[in-house]
């Protein structure tokens, strides 16, 4: 009996991973991956898909056919800005914004680097709480507005930051 390979790199669905993300996806409260019928309403409101082309219901679709390394080792992923709007919109109740967050996750745990800025965004977060210093942003006749100039209260950091951060690392380790 021949199987499914994907004919541009050759490879071949992996049963076991999958098996395996429908554990984690079951432990969220997401139902399996397989019903998915490849409507695309997740990609209709994707934020991303606006900007970066991300399709969810393509990633769905390789899920579903087991084709979990080509998704981990993809950029693909990496574009999900986690909205969750693919997850409200899908008539079937399924995540794909949960399946990406867990083949992230995979990735980083099998030993792969994060893409682009997202170390400094996570060292942002460890070390401030925040993803970024406030910047001033122009409205349409090029004015600069500071948080000082809106009247809005200067921003905090968190009181314990070690507290803080002992948590977030907590919550990486954590599994499913």
């Amino acid at each position: 009996m021949m199987g499914l390979t994907d004919l541009f790199n050759m490879s071949k669905p992996e049963g076991d991973k999958q098996k395996e993300l429908i554990r984690q996806l079951a432990v969220l409260g997401v139902k399996n991956p397989s019903l998915c019928f490849q409507c695309a309403k997740c990609t209709s409101g994707c934020e991303a898909m606006k900007l970066l082309e991300l399709q969810p219901h393509s990633v769905m679709a390789s899920v579903k056919t087991g084709f979990l390394d080509e998704m981990m080792n993809s950029d693909v992923i990496w574009a999900c800005v986690g909205c969750f709007k693919c997850k409200e919109r899908c008539p079937q109740e399924m995540s794909p914004v949960d399946v990406m967050f867990i083949l992230k996750n995979w990735y980083v745990m099998s030993g792969g680097s994060l893409p682009g800025d997202y170390q400094n965004l996570l060292q942002g977060i460890l070390s401030t709480g925040y993803i970024q210093e406030p910047v001033e942003v122009l409205d349409k006749d090029n004015k600069g507005w500071s948080r000082e100039k809106l009247g809005l209260p200067k921003r905090g950091h968190p009181k314990n930051i070690n507290g803080f951060m002992s948590a977030l690392s907590q919550l990486a380790a954590e599994k499913l």
